[in-house]
């Protein structure tokens, strides 16, 4: 416990009396967005299913790395966290009321265990990637570099 904290200590930096790093604001906005593409392809293929979480948890990547001013992959890689860990919750409400005689609970992750693990690291790849990108296009150290 002490080291979680430690480390989340760390990962805010603090310039000017502001805290620049993890902003939950853009975690939860990134995980939102991949949270609403697991949802959204629930119950379809698995290659459905593939590509739209992967392609949802890039626009979250992208998404939180534009809201932060910093750590922008760190931030990316947090919100895809967020979001399957958002979705594990909904599937538990799920399955508490198809319990209760509501409709079928959808499946946590998509296809096998191979391909449920590879749809994982492929929408973790995805969210970096993304928040990456949106560091490259909005960092102000090329600005800098000019002057």
């Amino acid at each position: 416990m002490a080291s979680t904290l430690a480390w989340v200590r760390q990962s805010a930096t603090w310039r000017g009396g502001e805290a620049v790093g993890l902003e939950p604001m853009a975690v939860g906005w990134g995980g939102l967005v991949g949270t609403i593409g697991l949802a959204a392809s629930a119950g379809a293929p698995v290659w459905v299913r593939a590509v739209a979480i992967i392609g949802a948890f890039l626009l979250g990547g992208f998404l939180s790395g534009v809201r932060t001013l910093d750590r922008r992959a760190l931030t990316a890689t947090a919100a895809w966290v967020f979001g399957w860990a958002l979705w594990g919750v909904i599937c538990i409400v799920l399955a508490i009321v198809a319990t209760f005689g509501g409709p079928s609970d959808p499946e946590f992750a998509p296809g096998s265990d191979g391909a449920a693990l590879l749809i994982a690291a492929g929408s973790l790849l995805a969210a970096v990637v993304g928040g990456l990108f949106a560091d490259r296009r909005y960092s102000t150290r090329r600005l800098r570099s000019r002057y």
